[in-house]
């Protein structure tokens, strides 16, 4: 009896490994989207000059098709949904396990929760197929333990996977695209239309904004990185629908910190907070992201401006712009 209880966890144990094998490489063959992103950023070799580095924001904001066309640059965005800057560092490292170091790290700062601490990881387990990656298997284990048995044990995987990822491992077998699958280009996902509101009508409760220590530490930490990368690193503040930014009682303030700190490590600045942008509702799918036809606006004007920022000035204290307010200090 023992002998065949075994035989049978055996049996059991090897057909969820395949099985795993099976869903995770169709997951992995996905030509468009998320994942197929996912697969770039952690899995192959890439020789990109330039990032795009942050959360929703970046991901949503800046579109390397425009930027590239404008600068001449080989962009990818690596920004991603749920991220605050303690998991964009570990985004980061986990990218440069297999790519090359890029010349140049453009990250949009959040400060509308930069006073908001994450110990969790958000839609963690889109992350499952690509833990190979030693890196990024690490830094998650480091924030959420249960990593290790989501790697190691097949069966307590599936427990926390739904039905879509079987959905999207079909589409990367079958080469099926969805709608908004085929808006991404190298890392930039558009913010789906059906989640559109009426953003007049969402609530606008005021606060005071201020950083959280840690977030602050991660964000030296990333500029720390860069500068061992001998990577040039740009902040951009990019557009956020008025009646956000007006939540923030001390805004001026609590943006002024932020510059600060770029001060004193000598990083330039692009600013648009103030941005005509601000005031175009038709552009925002909520107080913070922005529409497909936004991030292209946006990106547009970004790219203008960061080109015209002569390459002997690259990293000094000034900064060559028309648009977005000037902040090199």
């Amino acid at each position: 009896m023992l002998k065949k209880i075994t035989l049978y966890l055996i049996l059991i144990s090897g057909l969820a490994y395949g099985i795993r094998y099976i869903l995770y490489k169709g997951i992995r063959h996905n030509q468009k989207g998320l994942y197929h992103k996912l697969d770039q950023l952690f899995l192959q070799k890439n020789e990109f000059n330039t990032i795009f580095i942050g959360s929703s924001r970046a991901e949503c904001h800046f579109n390397p098709r425009i930027f590239d066309s404008i600068t001449g640059l080989n962009s990818f965005n690596i920004g991603m949904s749920g991220s605050n800057n303690a998991f964009t560092y570990s985004l980061l490292k986990a990218y440069l396990y297999n790519s090359k170091a890029p010349a140049n790290i453009i990250m949009n700062l959040d400060f509308h929760f930069s006073h908001e601490s994450s110990d969790t990881i958000y839609n963690y387990p889109r992350y499952f197929p690509y833990l190979s990656n030693p890196v990024l298997y690490t830094e998650l284990k480091k924030i959420d333990p249960r990593f290790f048995w989501f790697k190691n044990f097949p069966l307590y995987t599936f427990a926390h996977m739904g039905d879509k990822y079987l959905n999207y491992s079909l589409r990367g077998y079958f080469g099926w695209n969805g709608p908004y699958m085929q808006e991404s280009y190298k890392g930039n996902e558009k913010v789906i239309p059906l989640n559109y509101k009426n953003i007049d009508s969402i609530p606008s409760t005021p606060y005071k904004g201020s950083i959280l220590p840690e977030n602050m530490a991660y964000l030296d930490s990333i500029v720390t990185l860069s500068r061992q990368l001998r990577a040039k690193i740009y902040f951009v503040i990019s557009p956020t629908y008025y009646k956000g930014s007006n939540r923030i009682s001390n805004l001026t303030e609590h943006i002024n910190n932020f510059k600060q700190f770029a001060q004193q490590k000598n990083i330039p600045v692009f600013d648009y907070t103030n941005d005509s942008i601000c005031y175009q509702k038709n552009l925002f799918a909520d107080f913070y992201h922005m529409k497909g036809n936004g991030c292209d606006i946006f990106s547009g004007k970004f790219s203008g401006d960061f080109a015209r920022l002569p390459l002997r000035h690259r990293g000094s204290l000034r900064l060559f712009k028309k648009g977005a307010q000037s902040s090199h200090l």
